[in-house]
């Protein structure tokens, strides 16, 4: 292999190489989204559904994220943007940390 050849070699290979590097980004990233995306659906019905238990009872319709943190074993800034996000799960007027199931 002359020199011209071994340089077009060298450059194939290099466009061959930033091309599997962007698909394998692409590929890490895609992944990564979507177990973020089962762990929130997974979380978020486990909020829903102690928040749900909660108003059947009747008597706590708002239930706080502390007392949700204690039976979820969630952090509390996991629970409110969780529950902020949740179309089904409503905050209390006034008090950030409050919240309920609304059909």
């Amino acid at each position: 292999m002359n020199i011209p050849d071994q340089l077009i070699a060298i450059n194939l290979m290099t466009e061959k190489l930033l091309a599997s590097a962007v698909v394998g980004g692409c590929a890490v990233v895609f992944v990564l989204r979507a177990i973020k995306t089962v762990k929130d659906r997974r979380d978020s019905n486990r909020i829903y559904e102690v928040l749900d238990r909660f108003a059947q009872d009747g008597q706590h319709t708002f239930r706080s994220s502390e007392k949700i943190s204690g039976i979820t074993n969630l952090t509390q800034s996991r629970i409110s943007e969780l529950c902020s996000k949740h179309p089904h799960i409503e905050r209390k007027e006034h008090q950030r940390h409050m919240w309920r199931v609304v059909k």
